[in-house]
């Protein structure tokens, strides 16, 4: 049991830093190449927080309802 929980312990590490340096080459090229200011980009980011977290949410109630 403690090596499953391990191995999904490494996984999950794995992802989010994979996501992070996705999130920051992408942060660079938006504001490097697109000429959009940081602050624009972090506004952009803010915003389309609210609808991910609204689809992540509705799809967690859908896979609890069975």
């Amino acid at each position: 049991m403690i090596e499953t929980l391990n191995s999904q312990f490494k996984y999950i590490v794995a992802f989010v830093v994979a996501a992070v340096v996705v999130a920051a080459v992408l942060r660079h090229t938006i504001h490097v190449y697109g000429g959009i200011s940081r602050g624009d980009i972090c506004v952009a980011a803010l915003i389309a927080l609210g609808p991910a977290v609204a689809v992540f949410l509705f799809f967690q109630a859908r896979s609890n309802r069975g």
